[in-house]
Formats: C-alpha cells, sequence, structure tokens
C-alpha cells in the first residue's frame, strides 16, 4: 500500500485523489472520468433486434459479435468553491456499439451514447461502518443517443456519487432523480422501470488486478428489473491494462433500455476506476 508524506497508508480512492489534486495544478489538465476501454470483441447472446425492425436496413440482421468502447474525460472549472471544499467539474463520456464485423448491412454503429455531465465535488472526511468517505459529488446529468424517433432516447438526472473505502475496498453508492419532462416530449416514459434509481458499485485490488461489480434495481415487487456488470482489470503491457467485461439485464445503452442484454467481452482498458 502506498503512504503519505506523513507515514500512514492511503487507502485506494485517496491515492486515486492525490493524483488528481496533482494533475489539476497542470494548465488545461484533462482528467480520466469512468473507465477508458476497448472491447474489440464482444458477444451478445441476445442482440435487440425488435428496437430496428421500422427501420431500412430490416430486423434479425444485428451480428452477436460486436465492437464496445468507452471514452470519459473531465476537467475541473473552479475549485474552493466554498472557502477550502469545492470543486466544479465538467465532464463528458461516450460509450459506442460498434457491427463492425457485420458487412451484410454496411457495418455501422448501432448505437452511440453521449453522457455530458457537470457536477461539485465536496470532501468529506468521515466515517461510516468502519469505512471511510473522503469525497461526494452531485450534479446535472445529460444523457442521449443522438436519434430521431423511433430511437430516440434521451434522459436528464439530478446524481450523486457518494464513495466509502477501506483499504483496497471501496462502495459507492450513485442515486438519481430523473427530471420530469412533458408527456409529448418524452421519447421514454418508463425508464426508470428498468434503470431504477441508482447503482450500487464494489471496486476491490487485488494487488495489480482490479475486480469490480455494478448492480442496478427498480426495487419493485412486481414487474423487477435490473441489471448486473461484473469487470476485471489486470496488468497487460505498460500502460495497458487487459480487460474483461460481462453484463447481463436492462439498459446497457439507451436503446436497450427496455431489452435485456447478456454480453461478454475481452479487450484493454487505458483507465480504470482506481
Amino acid at each position: 500500500m502506498e503512504q503519505d508524506t506523513s507515514g500512514q497508508t492511503l487507502s485506494v480512492i485517496e491515492k486515486r485523489l492525490s493524483q488528481e489534486q496533482q494533475a489539476k495544478g497542470l494548465a488545461f489538465s484533462i482528467l480520466p472520468h469512468k473507465p477508458n476501454y476497448l472491447l474489440p470483441i464482444t458477444y451478445n447472446a441476445s442482440p435487440n433486434n425488435d428496437a430496428y425492425g421500422t427501420l431500412s436496413d430490416g430486423r434479425d440482421q444485428l451480428d452477436k459479435l460486436e465492437v464496445k468502447f468507452q471514452l470519459s474525460i473531465k476537467t475541473a472549472l473552479w475549485e474552493n468553491m466554498f472557502g477550502s471544499t469545492g470543486t466544479l467539474y465538467v465532464a463528458y463520456s461516450q460509450v459506442a456499439f460498434w457491427q463492425a464485423y457485420n458487412s451484410k448491412i454496411s457495418s455501422p454503429f448501432r448505437e452511440i451514447n453521449f453522457e455530458p455531465e457537470t457536477f461539485v465535488s465536496f470532501n468529506t472526511g468521515f466515517d461510516l461502518f468502519g469505512m471511510r468517505s473522503e469525497i461526494m459529488t452531485i450534479g446535472f446529468n445529460h444523457q442521449s443517443n443522438g436519434r430521431s424517433r423511433p430511437l430516440s432516447r434521451s434522459w436528464n438526472r439530478i446524481m450523486a456519487q457518494l464513495p466509502f473505502c477501506a483499504g483496497t475496498t471501496c462502495f459507492v453508492l450513485k442515486p438519481w432523480f430523473r427530471i420530469p419532462e412533458s408527456a409529448q416530449d418524452d421519447d421514454n416514459p418508463s425508464m426508470e422501470k428498468y434503470y431504477g434509481y441508482g447503482e450500487l458499485f464494489v471496486v476491490q485490488k487485488l494487488g495489480e488486478h482490479t475486480v469490480s461489480m455494478m448492480l442496478r434495481n427498480n426495487l419493485r415487487t412486481s414487474q423487477n428489473k435490473g441489471a448486473i456488470q461484473l469487470d476485471w482489470s489486470f496488468p497487460l503491457h505498460k500502460k495497458l491494462r487487459g480487460y474483461v467485461q460481462y453484463f447481463n439485464g436492462y439498459g446497457e445503452s439507451l436503446v436497450d433500455y427496455n431489452h435485456a442484454n447478456n454480453r461478454l467481452g475481452i479487450g484493454v482498458m487505458l483507465t480504470d476506476w482506481l
């Protein structure tokens, strides 16, 4: 475990915050936000052909093999907003699903989700059940796929993140509130039925390996919906890490918010959660 200047052991989240603080001192600093990765081989056992049934490329033509990748960055705009705490960030994330091996329909990008957001992070520093909270965030999040109807998907949320860590283990609560839309503007009136009202992340460092789990559920006794994602990243070569991802459930992408996917992918990761 890494130690600070006083010789005390740093948790994995404290190490990440220390690295970010050093980077923020640089002009025009761009920091990683969510993980940045490329999965050149993914296999989805249940592609969402029904969503494209009204389009000219026809239904039942999606390959189960697909490329998936994510780019995610952020930058700090304003530090110490409230005395010695409070940093305003803007961030941008993009996840893409590419039918790269599907030459019969010209190998299109099947779905791209765009996610700009702005949020404020606060230093906390309190303990809960033996775990320590060093930081929390709250902000505005917009997510859309940039498509016209009938494939248009978008929503706006107020989101928070509350990580709690002990050594090499972190739990991250991520609740959200969907900002209501008028009936004529809402393309996806039942998003909460499938995405629920938040996520739980569990991240564990095992030496140079990182394993994580994302859980999402609508917490309904009838028509219960949710999702699970399991991740494993490991040293591969210099700054590249090997990456294995498994997803099962609803909402892997916006167009699939009401369709259950079952996907396994393998590739490389540039930046991890921790």
